[in-house]
């Protein structure tokens, strides 16, 4: 039932985070907070993923308020990790490629953390695939555990 819970909510703002309705986007992280990790790593992922219509009109430091936000109230062993290669993100700063895989090797111990590893899968400008067979291997790992 609660993975129920989490996909509808992952369902619900995949490419519709509200970005120009504060209090909505703080209700979300709270909502996020009560479902699951991976629910929160999705509004995270809705964050430093921004779509280029509504960067223009988002500012950078109300992203990093609402990572702020999520910083404050989170508690899970990757948040940090995440969270620095979040707001690099939202800075327009790509992470350097061997350095997303080792983080991604981290978050396999992480069973069913789709949208944290979908982050780092997306930090860097990976221009000779190297990051493509690791995102399989993890994923592959996770469905058969």
């Amino acid at each position: 039932m609660e993975k129920n819970k989490e996909q509808e909510f992952i369902d619900k703002i995949d490419c519709r985070f509200p970005y120009q309705n504060r209090k909505k986007c703080f209700d979300l992280i709270n909502e996020a907070i009560a479902l699951s990790p991976n629910a929160v790593f999705s509004v995270i992922e809705e964050i430093c993923r921004i779509p280029s219509d509504e960067r223009n009109s988002t500012s950078t430091f109300f992203l990093i308020e609402l990572l702020t936000d999520i910083r404050n109230k989170f508690d899970h062993p990757l948040k940090e990790m995440i969270l620095s290669v979040a707001q690099k993100m939202v800075q327009e700063e790509d992470i350097d490629v061997d350095d997303a895989i080792s983080k991604m090797l981290v978050i396999k111990n992480y069973t069913g953390q789709y949208a944290a590893l979908s982050i780092l899968y997306c930090s860097c400008d990976d221009i000779h695939g190297k990051l493509e067979p690791v995102w399989k291997s993890i994923r592959h790992h996770w469905h058969n555990s």
